[in-house]
């Protein structure tokens, strides 16, 4: 094994524990932390009840958003785990639901310090490499198992083919990223060859990409699940995924995620945390080398569909993550080269700093409302402490140092919020609730409890004598039901405290409680008009 070789995977070998001590913290103690992730996992965990790996469903909901490649991953997590029967007996382990997310992760760390020691040097490929491996965005994204971490994973491999001009590893990553999430990939890495290709007058790229059978192969991949849905649902997928989901994002500000442009740019403050340090130094390497083909490729994958994602109306953090391989290469090599010739050694520092103050406002700013004063501003000045030991180790040339710094501090922060009582009002409820029984819960309808309390638990009014009814302080119970336990705490996805007393409905009759679900005004029979289709009342 040569020297050079040997460096690189020990390189690999460090930015992949620097990634697992970002990662597996808080992995199995959070629970779900996202309603996009509780229908993941329930949705995964219908496909082991049923076996039907078409048809993607949330209890009756058909769950036609994005494709199936997230939910075959979580599964087949449950099965190389040994978690699958469990879970078909109404156990729920999370932190196998979300391992896919951590190896999409360490995917794109790996893949981003590859492409870095293709275009520039070991220590360039080694910076940009830990810069995503601990950035807040990507570590949150391996937190929890939904599609972005996997879709980061792709769009770094396909950076990374495109890069070396390796067809096979771009097809293949751009066939794996449209079952995950559908043609974001695609569209992302169609307009940085577009971009490259019109910037520097040459479609060296294209052709060395376009071959007939990485292109067939990935198509092969692709296209039976999309045949097979689309026959399954009578083309009513298609409808759902690129009409109402893509097409209504990019038409309007879908379920109240809407933000003005500059969105992107004011949350990669917090979100490429502690990689924004260098963001401005990448700016000026970007601007210097800008005759640099490697240099503007790297452009041509950030720039263009970061300023089109900005004037999209509909807007969530995580949606820039695709580019932050690239941009990470960026700010690594940027800092290298420059700070190395000795150019930024005065206005780099201040930049960054001013860059530190930025997110220890912004970031306290953003908790404020919900943690209050002392909190926020003690992260904020723990952010400020350690962006500038961060920046004081990486101008010695330390950076292994740096980044094992980060790493810990994200994975001490993971280890914190699992621990959170902002989260634990749906664990509590269905820990404190009669076991073997039946939760119906029309005040508190959050995906999680359907998740953690099985698939049959109800989120109508809909009671049966013996289920347990889970009612918010302020609803009156049916005459005939007997109260039970309290629990209060933070409805997280609404940001507001809660009371939910259970009642026992063993001695309630059919009849008393089908009257009782009817005496509430929003409730319509359905001799009276049509049932919402279920979970219409959800944000997404």
């Amino acid at each position: 094994m040569t020297q050079t070789r040997a460096h690189r995977w020990l390189d690999l070998a460090f930015l992949a524990l620097i990634a697992l001590v970002a990662y597996l913290p808080g992995l199995a103690a959070l629970p779900p932390v996202d309603r996009d992730e509780a229908r993941y996992m329930q949705a995964t965990v219908q496909m082991a009840e049923t076996g039907d790996l078409i048809d993607i469903r949330f209890q009756d909901e058909a769950r036609y958003k994005k494709p199936a490649g997230a939910y075959w991953a979580q599964l087949a997590s449950l099965t190389a785990t040994g978690q699958l029967d469990d879970v078909r007996r109404g156990e729920r382990a999370a932190w196998a639901h979300r391992l896919p997310s951590v190896i999409g992760a360490l995917i794109a760390v790996w893949a981003t310090y590859l492409t870095g020691a293709a275009l520039f040097g070991r220590r360039e490929a080694l910076l940009g490499a830990g810069w995503i491996a601990v950035s807040v965005s990507l570590a949150f994204e391996a937190h929890i198992a939904k599609t972005d971490a996997l879709l980061a994973g792709a769009a770094a491999v396909a950076l990374y083919g495109i890069a070396a001009r390796k067809a096979w590893q771009t097809w293949f990553a751009i066939a794996v990223g449209t079952l995950i999430k559908g043609p974001i990939l695609l569209g992302v890495g169609g307009l940085a060859l577009l971009t490259d290709a019109l910037w520097t007058r040459s479609a060296k790229r294209l052709r060395a990409l376009a071959r007939p059978l990485p292109i067939l192969v990935a198509l092969g991949i692709t296209l039976p699940w999309f045949i097979a849905i689309g026959i399954e649902t009578d083309g009513a997928f298609f409808a759902e995924a690129l009409g109402r989901d893509l097409g209504g994002k990019i038409a309007g500000a879908q379920e109240t995620h809407g933000g003005t442009p500059g969105y992107y740019a004011l949350t990669t403050l917090a979100m490429f945390w502690p990689g924004v340090l260098a963001l401005p130094v990448a700016a000026m390497f970007a601007w210097r080398e800008r005759r640099n083909a490697t240099v503007r490729l790297l452009v041509a994958w950030t720039l263009p569909m970061w300023v089109l994602l900005e004037f999209v109306p509909t807007k969530l953090p995580h949606y820039t993550l695709p580019l932050y391989p690239a941009l990470a290469l960026l700010a690594g090599a940027g800092w290298v080269r420059l700070t190395e010739a000795g150019r930024t050694r005065i206005a780099g520092l201040a930049v960054a700093a001013f860059v530190a103050a930025l997110l220890s406002v912004g970031t306290g700013a953003a908790i404020w409302e919900r943690a209050g004063p002392v909190l926020s501003v003690s992260v904020a000045a723990s952010l400020t402490a350690l962006s500038v030991a961060a920046l004081w180790f990486v101008r010695q040339a330390r950076d292994r140092v740096a980044l094992a710094l980060a790493a810990l501090f994200v994975g001490l922060g993971f280890t914190a919020l699992s621990r959170s009582p902002l989260l634990d009002l749906t664990p509590r409820l269905v820990a404190q609730s009669p076991a073997g029984a039946r939760i119906v819960s029309p005040d508190y309808r959050e995906p999680s409890l359907v998740f953690m309390a099985g698939t049959d638990t109800q989120l109508t009014r809909g009671a049966r004598p013996g289920d347990v009814l889970v009612l918010a302080s302020g609803t009156p119970p049916p005459a005939c039901a007997g109260a039970g336990e309290s629990v209060s705490g933070t409805n997280y996805a609404k940001g507001r405290q809660m009371t939910l007393t259970m009642f026992d409905t063993t001695e309630c009759s059919a009849a008393a409680l089908t009257e009782w679900a009817y005496s509430s005004p929003t409730q319509r029979r359905p001799d009276q008009a049509s049932r919402d289709r279920p979970g219409d009342q959800w944000s997404e």
